[in-house]
């Protein structure tokens, strides 16, 4: 397997880590595959320790399982599925109690996102439209006020749409996911916790289909030609972005 050598040393983990996704992602590591930590160092160019780390990192969120003492690359088609059926159960309960316990300030906040994201479907930058959808999901759970379950809903967030999936991330996609939001808002505004808890259920449905379908297609013949960006510079730009745009549309409490 082949990678690309890490130059930020400051940043190791998080780029061993997503490298390591998106090639599980992609199915240039199949389901299967056994990961040897020296084997991945060496390809890597680094010492064994964040590669352990990076695939602990893995295995916590079901891109890699245990197979005796070793550990294999999971089935994502399986995974997936399952990933977004607890995302539904995890998110619409936070939704329900975002309806019953949010402030209003909490609720504009959450207004304030998702217009954003409204006004972005546009965007070609995948780091903007990312950012805001964590924010907008971030929001919903924290407003919650329930910490262990917004720190579980968090776990989740490394299941979203990325570079090579964009292409199959149409403005329709956009637009049906958008309007989800505001049906979300809509009941959160009402304090409607049946409301708020199916309308979420039914978004998580909604993005799980197209993230398993943009997988299919990234793994098929459809995106042969298609560039692999660098993914250390795709986190650091989704981080960015995330922060400013937070500052800038949530600084009360996002």
């Amino acid at each position: 397997m082949s990678f690309d050598k890490i130059k930020a040393r400051n940043t190791i983990v998080p780029q061993v880590y997503e490298q390591l996704k998106r090639a599980i992602l992609r199915g240039t590591l199949p389901p299967g595959t056994r990961l040897v930590e020296s084997r991945v160092a060496e390809d890597f160019g680094v010492s064994r320790t964040p590669v352990r780390d990076a695939i602990s990192r893995l295995l916590a969120q079901g891109f890699v399982k245990e197979d005796g003492t070793a550990k294999v690359v999971a089935d994502m088609a399986t995974e997936l599925h399952e990933i977004f059926g607890i995302r539904q159960v995890l998110e619409g309960y936070a939704a329900r109690l975002a309806a019953e316990h949010a402030t209003d300030i909490e609720i504009d906040e959450i207004d304030a996102v998702c217009h954003a994201s409204i006004a972005a479907i546009d965007s070609t930058s995948i780091a903007e439209r990312a950012a805001l959808n964590n924010i907008f999901h971030g929001a919903i759970a924290r407003a919650s006020h329930r910490h262990r379950l917004i720190k579980i809903i968090g776990d989740f967030y490394e299941y979203a749409i990325t570079e090579e999936m964009l292409p199959f991330y149409g403005r329709s996609d956009s637009e049906t996911h958008a309007e989800q939001h505001l049906a979300i808002l809509k009941a959160l505004r009402a304090r409607d916790g049946d409301a708020a808890q199916a309308a979420m259920i039914a978004h998580i449905q909604a993005v799980g289909a197209t993230v398993e379908e943009a997988v299919r297609r990234v793994r098929s013949d459809e995106s042969a030609d298609m560039p692999i960006s660098n993914p250390s510079e795709h986190l650091s730009a989704v981080k960015q972005a995330q922060e400013e745009l937070a500052a800038r549309l949530t600084p009360s409490s996002l």
